[in-house]
């Protein structure tokens, strides 16, 4: 599986994160703690929002923890909203075209999980992209074809019945070739100014999710007393970390932190 971690709120800089947490993504990359899978090192990336209309990126196939460009980039890039993604592969190749996050637009996406026997349906659900979204497809990950069939239905109107409609869809396809593997998804995705998590399984066992706020080097007081969304705590301080429980969701605001039942 991966790690993520998502945050919006007072400007920071990517390292207050990405490396000076007590347990930070990039130490997740090494030693997780909510997950089976404890490295997470094929690969890594994040995107970022400033006064452009679209994300920066960056991304590569090294360890979190091995990669220079990435630890020199976090200590210069400030932003109020970014996403940020450590890579366990599941079955496909390491490249650069299958590390999160994905980007359409002003659109960003990252995913923990899998389609159960991704490797059967893959056909069958890259078949959901329409014409306009398919020539994005990049890579070969269950995740990529995951966001863009959730473009494909009406993602930048309506994210949570998007996200939904896809993974309906994708249920039943699994059905179909009598998959013997779960579809288990913990996956965040922004328009740069509202966060939308989505916590759900076919086996109620989903990836863990949290909510938080973690002390960073902020110069401002945020909003409102949440700002990030992470596949597990960067802190042991568990007075300001909240579990998202199964087949539940979350939607950041400036205005606050909405909570949403996933119905399938």
């Amino acid at each position: 599986m991966c790690r993520w971690v998502a945050y919006a709120g007072p400007e920071i800089y990517l390292e207050d994160l990405i490396f000076h947490q007590e347990h930070s993504i990039v130490n997740q990359s090494l030693a997780a703690n909510h997950s089976a899978w404890v490295t997470n090192g094929d690969g890594f990336g994040v995107a970022w929002y400033t006064k452009r209309t679209t994300p920066g990126l960056f991304k590569d196939i090294l360890p979190a923890w091995n990669d220079s460009n990435l630890r020199s980039l976090s200590a210069h890039i400030q932003t109020r909203l970014f996403f940020a993604h450590v890579r366990a592969t599941t079955g496909t190749a390491v490249n650069r075209s299958n590390c999160h996050p994905f980007i359409w637009q002003n659109w960003t996406f990252m995913h923990n999980g899998k389609i159960g026997n991704w490797h059967d349906c893959r056909k069958d659900v890259e078949d959901l992209i329409d014409h306009v979204h398919y020539p994005h497809r990049e890579g070969t990950t269950d995740s990529e074809a995951l966001f863009l069939v959730a473009l494909s239905k009406g993602l930048v109107h309506n994210p949570i019945n998007a996200i939904q409609a896809t993974l309906r869809d994708i249920i039943k396809i699994m059905a179909r070739h009598h998959s013997n593997e779960p579809m288990r998804i913990s996956c965040a995705l922004t328009n740069g100014t509202d966060i939308w998590a989505f916590r759900y399984s076919s086996d109620d066992r989903s990836p863990s999710m949290y909510f938080g706020s973690p002390h960073t080097r902020a110069s401002e007081e945020a909003s409102h007393p949440i700002t990030t969304i992470a596949s597990e705590p960067s802190d042991s301080d568990a007075a300001h970390w909240f579990k998202v429980e199964e087949s539940n969701g979350v939607h950041w605001t400036e205005r606050g932190l909405e909570h949403f039942r996933i119905i399938i």
